[in-house]
């Protein structure tokens, strides 16, 4: 098993905005992986989460050289929250490991929930990565999209995200957005290996979700795992099925 070699705070610039996200290296790592995370809670936090930091620390020990990025909106980072703009910050991050960090690893995008939708649009907008992992997706956004003024209270009172004052005043293109970053739409045209991960007893987004992106996704390894929840990152499960799969497939 290989040991954490280090750990750096990068900065992702993108829209003219300064994301910040970090890096955990492991020593002699072939493959690297980028963490994005989901719609946020304003729920109090637990003090011993360690977070997406903490997600990275643990791949970082099994030999994955492991990234992950605050999106604009979330986390403390500036920006106003749209689904597209997500896709552009991954993106952008992206990009940059792989002119720097990571140019010479393998890349996989590790998606959860809201991130996972994220990650399987920039796979097929052609990003230069290897492979997928989504962790609780949801396959579509029927109430974002259909509901767009139902949308945005969650996101600003729910998830404590701004938006930009033309979408307070009319949310109907915001919500838009979601139709176009649909993971069972986008799933469909990403050959890349993928691995879908669930609980069935998430209750944010319903188990039969899995199985609608599978039945999309040309190349895709699922796993349903009993009595699991909505955050898969704490499921001790469901980050040693991750790590089998990144071992199995990138080797």
């Amino acid at each position: 098993m290989n040991l954490t070699e280090r750990e750096l705070q990068v900065q992702v610039q993108v829209d003219d905005l300064t994301l910040t996200g970090g890096i955990c290296f492991a020593r002699k790592a072939h493959t690297g992986v980028l963490l994005l995370h989901g719609i946020p809670s304003t729920a109090p936090a637990d003090p011993a989460d360690e977070g997406y930091p903490g997600l990275a620390r643990a791949l970082a020990r099994q030999g994955f050289s492991a990234a992950w990025l605050n999106m604009r909106a979330a986390k403390g980072q500036p920006g106003h929250f749209s689904i597209q703009g997500w896709v552009r910050d991954a993106t952008a991050a992206v990009m940059r490991l792989r002119q720097q960090e990571f140019r010479d690893l393998r890349l996989v995008l590790i998606g959860s929930s809201a991130g996972g939708a994220v990650a399987a649009e920039v796979a097929r907008r052609g990003a230069p990565v290897d492979g997928v992992a989504l962790l609780a997706a949801p396959a579509e956004w029927v109430s974002f999209a259909a509901h767009p003024e139902a949308g945005l209270e969650r996101i600003t009172r729910d998830a404590g995200m701004t938006v930009s004052p033309e979408v307070r005043a009319d949310p109907s293109a915001w919500g838009a957005e979601f139709m176009d970053v649909a993971t069972q739409t986008s799933i469909a045209n990403v050959r890349l290996p993928v691995l879908i991960l669930q609980g069935d007893q998430d209750e944010v987004v319903p188990a039969e979700h899995a199985g609608a992106i599978a039945r999309r996704a040309p190349n895709a390894e699922v796993h349903i795992l009993e009595g699991s929840t909505h955050q898969l990152r704490k499921d001790p499960r469901a980050v040693q099925l991750l790590v089998d799969w990144l071992t199995r497939t990138f080797a």
